[in-house]
This record gives structure tokens, sequence and C-alpha cells, in this order.
């Protein structure tokens, strides 16, 4: 994990937690001043309202996650590496505690989010299915993967089975998750794949 050693980390990081495993509407700045021990004014140095902490907030997840494709991209991991680079992300979250992904904790209060949210998240929304669009993409021209549908709509599918998955173990627990994960690989027409983290 990496190491929180400056105020403005650590705001970012509980105020991400708080995020997904509350919504945006279920905690607030005193939440986040509580747990690192400062007062409410500290935070809106940094960020003056709640909805500039969010908009960083997927600002960040963003870029972190254009900086990993990137390394995949450039080490020339196959399709299905890349696939589980994914699904490991949203193992290693849920079990880190947040119990609801990234883009689902806003889904909620979506109609009524500031505009500047509501943006960041439809662009982190964009950038995944764009993301599995090329992948499933190179998978099928590399014969790493077999699906017949289009592969737009099959990167629609996997995202929305993945969000209700992750949803939905919160409740019934990581099995749920994991399930959802064997059948999406297996629609795939993936039949084996490495066990272990995938290095790049």
């Amino acid at each position: 994990m990496e190491e929180i050693n400056t105020t403005n980390q650590q705001i970012l990081h509980y105020g991400r937690n708080f995020l997904q495993c509350r919504g945006y509407n279920g905690f607030s700045y005193r939440d986040i001043s509580q747990k690192l021990g400062i007062k409410n004014a500290a935070i809106h140095h940094y960020y003056p309202q709640k909805e500039d902490l969010v908009a960083t907030i997927f600002e960040g997840i963003r870029q972190q996650f254009a900086e990993d494709i990137a390394k995949m991209a450039g080490s020339g991991c196959p399709a299905r590496e890349q696939l589980q680079y994914f699904f490991d992300f949203m193992l290693n979250e849920f079990d880190e505690g947040r119990s609801i992904c990234p883009i689902g904790s806003l889904i909620v209060d979506f109609e009524d989010l500031p505009d500047k949210v509501k943006k960041q998240h439809l662009l982190l929304l964009d950038d995944l299915l764009g993301w599995f669009s090329e992948v499933l993409k190179t998978g099928l021209e590399k014969g790493e993967l077999d699906f017949s549908d289009p592969v737009d709509m099959r990167a629609e599918t996997i995202l929305e089975t993945l969000l209700g998955a992750r949803q939905l173990a919160s409740i019934r627990g990581r099995r749920t998750l994991e399930r959802s994960i064997s059948l999406i690989r297996s629609d795939l027409g993936w039949k084996d794949w490495p066990s272990g983290q995938i290095t790049y």
C-alpha cells in the first residue's frame, strides 16, 4: 500500500474510503477530520467544498488507471492478463473494506450531484468502457478470447456485471464477486487462466 505521508494524501485516502463505503451523501468533512484528528477548516483549506474533494478523488482514480494500463500496454501484456488486472483490482478493493466501487458509490445520488462530480464520474466510466473494448478487441484478434457479440456491447455487459456483483458482495460476501468474475471469464471463452498475481 502506498505510504500516506501528507495531510492532503490522508484527506484523499479517508475521503475515498468513506465515499466507497457510504456514498456521496453518507459522509461529511467532520467524519474525515475526526479520523485524522484535525479541524474541518484544515480540510476546507485543501478542498473548499465537498464537490472539490470528490472530483479530485475521481481525477486521482482516473490518473492511476491511465498509468496502470499504459504500463501494461508498454510491456505487451496479453489481453487476459490485462483483464485479470482489473478483476484483481475489484477484489483487492473489496478486501480493503471499500464495499462499493468508485462508479457505484455515486449512482444513487447521481441526479443531485454537482456538475463537476458528475463530469469526473462519467469520464471514469468512459475510460473503463473504452479500455475494456480495446482489450476485448485485441483478445479476439489474437485468439485469446472467444465471443460473438459486438465488442462494445460485451464491454458494457462486463462492466455492468462487475458493478452489480460488487454491490451485492457487500451483503453476501466476496464469493459473489468471485463467481461473477468466473462467469465473465467463461463467457469470454477463457477456459484456463494463471493463478496468482499478475505482474507487468
